[in-house]
């Protein structure tokens, strides 16, 4: 060995090559990762709304309508109003009832907060089932 000491480490352009690789996965995994957290959410609305759902139906079968008796056209009150149940909301849970004499009602998860740009917006079920909205199919399959 003469004179020269060796030197060790990276080129800069070995630096560039590497942030852009992370750069790249970077701007796919953010994306991607977001998504899977606004359908997480999605997920836990519709499970609600099905769960107020059956709870307005044991109401009907226990006082025979869907608003609460000796009040026409006021909805009984749900178990909980906000999805999730504690913390920051992401939906808000409300169920008017029309006003004819309580025989269908209308349940709503309104996205708020971080959620209020979801693409399918009010997520709705009512008295028969019928779910909103209905399309694009997969605000409710996934």
């Amino acid at each position: 060995m003469t004179g020269q000491p060796r030197h060790r480490g990276f080129t800069l352009m070995e630096l560039i090559i590497a942030m852009v690789i992370i750069g790249i996965l970077t701007a796919i995994a953010i994306p991607n990762y977001t998504a899977y957290i606004q359908r997480s959410n999605r997920s836990e609305a519709r499970s609600a709304l099905l769960e107020a759902a059956a709870w307005m139906e044991r109401w009907r079968t226990e006082r025979g309508r869907y608003d609460t008796p000796g009040a026409p056209g006021t909805p009984p009150p749900l178990p909980y109003t906000q999805v999730p149940q504690v913390g920051t909301a992401k939906y808000t849970i409300a169920a008017p009832v029309t006003p004819a004499i309580g025989t269908s009602y209308l349940i709503t998860a309104v996205p708020t907060g971080v959620m209020t740009g979801d693409p399918c917006g009010n997520l709705s079920i009512d008295q028969t089932g019928a779910r909103q909205p209905a399309l694009p199919a997969w605000c409710w399959s996934r």
